[in-house]
Protein backbone atom coordinates (compact mmCIF):
# COMPACT_ATOMS: atom_id res chain seq x y z
CA UNK A 1 0.00 0.00 0.00
CA UNK A 2 1.28 3.43 -0.01
CA UNK A 3 1.17 5.93 2.33
CA UNK A 4 0.31 9.31 2.40
CA UNK A 5 3.86 10.74 2.20
CA UNK A 6 4.31 8.33 -0.53
CA UNK A 7 0.94 10.11 -1.82
CA UNK A 8 2.69 13.82 -1.96
CA UNK A 9 5.61 13.09 -3.55
CA UNK A 10 3.78 11.08 -6.49
CA UNK A 11 1.69 14.38 -6.93
CA UNK A 12 4.72 16.28 -6.59
CA UNK A 13 6.10 14.83 -9.38
CA UNK A 14 2.93 14.52 -11.34
CA UNK A 15 3.17 18.46 -11.19
CA UNK A 16 0.54 18.56 -9.49
CA UNK A 17 0.61 22.06 -7.26
CA UNK A 18 -0.69 21.39 -3.33
CA UNK A 19 -2.19 24.79 -2.48
CA UNK A 20 -4.58 25.84 0.84
CA UNK A 21 -8.30 26.62 -0.76
CA UNK A 22 -8.68 29.14 2.06
CA UNK A 23 -6.04 30.75 1.48
CA UNK A 24 -6.79 31.02 -2.20
CA UNK A 25 -9.56 32.87 -2.08
CA UNK A 26 -8.45 35.25 0.87
CA UNK A 27 -6.04 36.40 -1.86
CA UNK A 28 -9.00 36.45 -4.42
CA UNK A 29 -11.54 38.54 -2.03
CA UNK A 30 -9.11 40.77 -1.76
CA UNK A 31 -8.31 40.94 -5.82
CA UNK A 32 -12.38 41.67 -6.23
CA UNK A 33 -12.80 43.88 -3.44
CA UNK A 34 -9.72 45.92 -4.32
CA UNK A 35 -10.70 46.39 -8.59
CA UNK A 36 -14.39 45.22 -8.90
CA UNK A 37 -15.61 42.42 -10.00
CA UNK A 38 -15.50 43.31 -13.94
CA UNK A 39 -12.38 44.72 -13.44
CA UNK A 40 -10.47 41.80 -12.25
CA UNK A 41 -9.51 39.71 -15.30
CA UNK A 42 -8.09 35.48 -14.71
CA UNK A 43 -4.73 37.25 -15.27
CA UNK A 44 -4.79 39.20 -12.43
CA UNK A 45 -6.24 36.27 -10.38
CA UNK A 46 -3.78 33.90 -11.30
CA UNK A 47 -1.02 37.04 -9.80
CA UNK A 48 -3.03 37.34 -6.67
CA UNK A 49 -3.61 33.65 -6.18
CA UNK A 50 -0.34 32.40 -7.34
CA UNK A 51 -1.66 29.22 -8.61
CA UNK A 52 -2.16 28.48 -12.27
CA UNK A 53 -4.67 28.60 -14.92
CA UNK A 54 -5.69 25.15 -15.07
CA UNK A 55 -6.03 24.98 -11.06
CA UNK A 56 -7.66 27.65 -10.65
CA UNK A 57 -10.66 26.64 -13.62
CA UNK A 58 -10.20 22.82 -11.63
CA UNK A 59 -10.90 24.17 -8.42
CA UNK A 60 -13.67 26.38 -8.36
CA UNK A 61 -14.76 26.88 -12.08
CA UNK A 62 -15.01 30.05 -14.17
CA UNK A 63 -14.65 33.26 -12.58
CA UNK A 64 -18.29 33.85 -11.61
CA UNK A 65 -18.18 30.90 -9.50
CA UNK A 66 -15.10 32.00 -8.03
CA UNK A 67 -16.65 35.28 -6.87
CA UNK A 68 -19.36 33.51 -5.75
CA UNK A 69 -17.26 31.50 -3.21
CA UNK A 70 -15.17 34.61 -2.87
CA UNK A 71 -18.39 36.06 -1.65
CA UNK A 72 -19.08 33.35 0.75
CA UNK A 73 -15.72 33.57 1.99
CA UNK A 74 -15.88 37.17 2.61
CA UNK A 75 -19.60 37.19 4.63
CA UNK A 76 -17.75 34.15 6.65
CA UNK A 77 -14.62 36.43 7.62
CA UNK A 78 -14.97 40.19 7.25
CA UNK A 79 -18.87 40.14 7.67
CA UNK A 80 -19.63 37.82 10.40
CA UNK A 81 -16.46 39.65 12.39
CA UNK A 82 -19.24 42.67 12.09
CA UNK A 83 -22.25 40.59 12.85
CA UNK A 84 -21.01 39.04 15.75
CA UNK A 85 -21.29 42.01 17.76
CA UNK A 86 -24.76 41.74 17.25
CA UNK A 87 -24.59 38.75 20.40
CA UNK A 88 -23.92 41.04 22.97
CA UNK A 89 -26.95 40.84 25.66
CA UNK A 90 -27.34 44.46 25.84
CA UNK A 91 -29.44 44.97 23.03
CA UNK A 92 -28.60 48.45 21.83
CA UNK A 93 -24.62 48.20 22.90
CA UNK A 94 -24.95 45.40 20.31
CA UNK A 95 -25.72 47.52 17.69
CA UNK A 96 -23.41 49.74 18.75
CA UNK A 97 -20.92 47.67 18.54
CA UNK A 98 -21.82 46.43 15.25
CA UNK A 99 -21.28 49.92 14.05
CA UNK A 100 -17.93 50.15 16.52
CA UNK A 101 -16.66 46.76 13.78
CA UNK A 102 -18.09 48.66 10.83
CA UNK A 103 -16.21 51.62 11.84
CA UNK A 104 -12.73 49.59 12.89
CA UNK A 105 -12.49 48.08 9.24
CA UNK A 106 -13.75 51.11 7.40
CA UNK A 107 -10.67 53.30 8.80
CA UNK A 108 -8.12 50.09 8.74
CA UNK A 109 -5.54 51.04 6.05
CA UNK A 110 -5.13 47.14 5.75
CA UNK A 111 -8.07 46.33 4.07
CA UNK A 112 -10.00 47.80 0.83
CA UNK A 113 -11.71 50.21 0.90
CA UNK A 114 -16.25 49.50 0.91
CA UNK A 115 -17.03 46.23 1.68
CA UNK A 116 -17.21 43.71 -1.42
CA UNK A 117 -21.18 43.05 -1.08
CA UNK A 118 -21.96 46.78 -1.66
CA UNK A 119 -18.96 47.55 -4.01
CA UNK A 120 -20.55 44.78 -6.24
CA UNK A 121 -24.04 46.33 -5.90
CA UNK A 122 -23.19 49.66 -6.55
CA UNK A 123 -20.30 48.25 -9.32
CA UNK A 124 -22.03 45.92 -11.08
CA UNK A 125 -25.89 45.85 -10.85
CA UNK A 126 -26.47 43.77 -13.35
CA UNK A 127 -23.92 41.28 -12.75
CA UNK A 128 -25.75 38.79 -13.22
CA UNK A 129 -29.15 36.28 -11.90
CA UNK A 130 -26.37 34.31 -9.20
CA UNK A 131 -24.74 37.37 -8.26
CA UNK A 132 -27.90 39.87 -7.02
CA UNK A 133 -29.43 36.34 -5.56
CA UNK A 134 -26.55 36.30 -3.49
CA UNK A 135 -26.18 39.73 -2.22
CA UNK A 136 -30.16 39.62 -1.99
CA UNK A 137 -29.90 36.65 0.32
CA UNK A 138 -26.91 38.60 2.33
CA UNK A 139 -28.84 41.53 2.91
CA UNK A 140 -31.52 39.68 3.87
CA UNK A 141 -29.49 37.78 6.48
CA UNK A 142 -28.15 41.26 7.78
CA UNK A 143 -31.64 42.22 7.98
CA UNK A 144 -33.02 39.76 9.77
CA UNK A 145 -29.87 39.75 12.56
CA UNK A 146 -30.57 43.42 13.33
CA UNK A 147 -34.53 42.79 13.47
CA UNK A 148 -34.08 39.92 15.94
CA UNK A 149 -31.49 42.30 18.47
CA UNK A 150 -34.43 45.06 17.89
CA UNK A 151 -37.22 42.84 19.13
CA UNK A 152 -35.33 41.54 22.21
CA UNK A 153 -34.97 45.17 23.08
CA UNK A 154 -38.67 45.39 22.51
CA UNK A 155 -39.08 42.78 24.79
CA UNK A 156 -36.67 43.41 27.40
CA UNK A 157 -38.26 46.99 27.67
CA UNK A 158 -35.28 49.17 26.16
CA UNK A 159 -37.15 49.47 22.66
CA UNK A 160 -40.46 51.22 22.50
CA UNK A 161 -43.02 48.73 21.70
CA UNK A 162 -44.43 51.35 18.99
CA UNK A 163 -41.48 51.44 17.50
CA UNK A 164 -41.49 49.54 14.13
CA UNK A 165 -38.81 46.53 14.55
CA UNK A 166 -38.40 46.18 11.08
CA UNK A 167 -38.27 49.31 9.58
CA UNK A 168 -35.60 50.09 12.32
CA UNK A 169 -34.06 46.99 11.41
CA UNK A 170 -33.82 48.28 7.84
CA UNK A 171 -32.27 51.78 8.45
CA UNK A 172 -29.78 50.63 10.12
CA UNK A 173 -28.84 48.41 7.52
CA UNK A 174 -28.84 50.87 5.16
CA UNK A 175 -27.00 53.23 7.48
CA UNK A 176 -24.14 50.31 7.42
CA UNK A 177 -24.37 50.05 3.36
CA UNK A 178 -24.50 53.86 3.39
CA UNK A 179 -21.13 54.12 5.64
CA UNK A 180 -19.58 50.94 3.04
CA UNK A 181 -20.29 53.43 0.02
CA UNK A 182 -19.37 56.84 1.76
CA UNK A 183 -15.54 54.37 2.75
CA UNK A 184 -14.74 54.31 -1.15
CA UNK A 185 -13.75 57.37 -0.99
CA UNK A 186 -13.10 58.35 3.19
CA UNK A 187 -11.37 56.88 5.44
CA UNK A 188 -12.29 59.12 8.49
CA UNK A 189 -13.35 57.37 11.45
CA UNK A 190 -14.96 61.03 12.83
CA UNK A 191 -17.02 61.08 9.93
CA UNK A 192 -18.25 57.77 10.12
CA UNK A 193 -19.03 58.06 13.96
CA UNK A 194 -20.78 61.17 13.44
CA UNK A 195 -23.26 59.18 10.94
CA UNK A 196 -23.63 56.64 13.66
CA UNK A 197 -24.36 59.35 16.54
CA UNK A 198 -27.23 60.49 14.50
CA UNK A 199 -28.88 57.06 13.27
CA UNK A 200 -29.01 55.94 16.76
CA UNK A 201 -31.47 58.87 17.64
CA UNK A 202 -33.53 56.78 16.06
CA UNK A 203 -33.50 54.31 18.96
CA UNK A 204 -37.38 55.16 20.90
CA UNK A 205 -37.08 53.90 24.65
CA UNK A 206 -40.19 54.01 26.18
CA UNK A 207 -40.01 56.85 28.28
CA UNK A 208 -39.09 59.07 24.93
CA UNK A 209 -42.42 57.47 23.15
CA UNK A 210 -44.07 58.44 26.38
CA UNK A 211 -42.76 61.97 25.81
CA UNK A 212 -43.75 62.60 22.76
CA UNK A 213 -47.12 61.01 23.03
CA UNK A 214 -47.59 63.57 26.04
CA UNK A 215 -46.65 66.49 23.99
CA UNK A 216 -48.75 65.39 20.89
CA UNK A 217 -51.77 65.11 23.22
CA UNK A 218 -50.66 68.66 25.02
CA UNK A 219 -49.64 70.45 21.70
CA UNK A 220 -50.31 68.46 18.87
CA UNK A 221 -54.46 69.25 18.54
CA UNK A 222 -55.31 72.31 17.25
CA UNK A 223 -57.18 74.35 19.54
CA UNK A 224 -60.93 74.02 19.26
CA UNK A 225 -62.18 77.61 19.11
CA UNK A 226 -59.71 77.76 15.69
CA UNK A 227 -61.99 75.23 14.56
CA UNK A 228 -64.06 76.21 11.45
CA UNK A 229 -67.78 75.62 12.06
CA UNK A 230 -70.04 74.91 9.33
CA UNK A 231 -73.04 76.38 11.51
CA UNK A 232 -71.78 79.53 11.20
CA UNK A 233 -71.43 79.88 7.35
CA UNK A 234 -74.44 82.02 5.94
CA UNK A 235 -77.14 80.33 4.35
CA UNK A 236 -75.88 81.84 0.68
CA UNK A 237 -72.96 79.77 0.98
CA UNK A 238 -69.40 80.20 1.72
CA UNK A 239 -68.01 83.62 0.59
CA UNK A 240 -71.50 84.60 -0.98
CA UNK A 241 -72.44 88.14 -1.67
CA UNK A 242 -75.71 89.53 -1.50
CA UNK A 243 -76.84 90.98 -4.38
CA UNK A 244 -78.37 94.31 -4.74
Amino acid sequence: MIDENECSNLAAMAGVKQFDRDEVLDRAMAAFWTRGYEATSIDDLVQATGIGRGSLYGTFGDKRQLFLAALDRYWNTVGMEMFAELSDPDARHAIERMFDALIRRASNPKFPRGCLFTNTSLECPTGGDEIARKIAENMGQQETAIYEVLRKAQADGTLSQTQDARALARFFLGVAWGINAVNKSVADPGVFRDIVRVAMTAWNTPAAAQRKGSRLTAHGRPNDSHRFDRRKVPAGGRGSHSSK
